[in-house]
């Protein structure tokens, strides 16, 4: 299903702040696809054996030749507001994905009914879909937010140096969605409550100023993780293995441990915007390293 709803009454019989009650009952989190695409599986580890991604693979029952890489889109909605973490791809970037705005529209939510956008990275299945076809906010009534350090290194005239000939367009794409956002676009600093219940935890290394969103509601709590873990077997299993798409691979290595040290440790329920059945579930420890357990 496109819809795929684990938490319905998130907040049912807790206030949140001045919420009351009757108010915290309606907020729910759910996940809308913005579709899939294919990945050759030598773009999930830039590090390691081949021979040793492909049995990893296997092992779990996975294709050893290609990955269906999902694209899963949190959506908060509070009363009549609704907050989405990172917007998809919009129609221009790969075949599968540019999808939310269908899914958007089978919920039953109108673009104008998005009052925040919170995003975790500026890559172009987090970013693309900010703006619609006349490259114009898709979301018209909405604020943007992203970490500073995110925005600077982006919008840098140096970003183009930095990366590979093959995602120069990233950088490109990056520039043109976030000039068009203006000042429609807020930066704030990890460790910072962006809405109240929502708060910034600094996850860089994926990008220099990727952020995951902990989301809390009364006494439960969920991270919002974007590309801070990207695979069910890869990322939790062997989160030493330099991941094909990491910036400053050394840093987000040292990041993962660190996270999924934290997560296991704490319980807290998970959205990875690329694992499977929408993304949700926990993180548990498995000897030396660690493992996904779907909600």
């Amino acid at each position: 299903m496109n819809r795929r709803e684990f938490l319905s009454t998130f907040a049912a019989a807790c206030a949140v702040g001045s919420m009351t009650p009757a108010h915290a009952a309606q907020e729910s989190l759910t996940t809308l696809s913005d579709g899939s695409f294919a990945l050759p599986v030598n773009m999930l580890s830039s590090s390691a054996d081949p021979a040793r991604v492909r049995a990893a693979l296997e092992a779990a029952g996975l294709s050893a030749t290609e990955h269906r890489n999902p694209l899963n889109v949190s959506v908060l909605t509070r009363g009549d507001d609704v907050v989405i973490f990172d917007c998809g791809a919009g129609p221009n970037f790969m075949d599968g994905a540019g999808k939310l705005a269908e899914n958007l529209a089978k919920a039953g939510i109108a673009p104008e009914k998005v009052k925040h956008v919170l995003f975790t990275h500026a890559h172009p299945d987090h970013l693309w879909g900010a703006l619609d076809d006349f490259g114009t906010p898709a979301f018209p009534e909405a604020t943007y937010h992203m970490a500073a350090a995110e925005r600077d290194f982006w919008m840098s005239p140096e970003v183009f140096r930095q990366m590979p000939e093959d995602r120069q367009a990233f950088a490109a794409g990056a520039q043109r969605n976030l000039k068009e956002l203006g000042s429609v676009l807020k930066v704030f600093k990890p460790g910072a409550e962006i809405l109240p219940g929502v708060a910034a935890f600094e996850t860089g290394g994926h990008t220099p100023g990727h952020v995951s969103f902990e989301v809390r509601v009364g006494s439960e709590s969920l991270m919002v993780l974007g590309d801070a873990l990207t695979h069910p077997v890869i990322s939790f299993q062997h989160p030493d293995w330099r991941g094909g798409f990491d910036q400053e691979p050394d840093r987000a290595i040292a990041t993962r441990r660190r996270l999924l040290d934290k997560l296991a440790t704490e319980r807290n329920r998970i959205v990875g915007y690329h694992l499977p059945g929408g993304g949700v579930g926990r993180v548990e420890k498995s000897g030396s390293a660690y493992r996904f357990v779907p909600a």
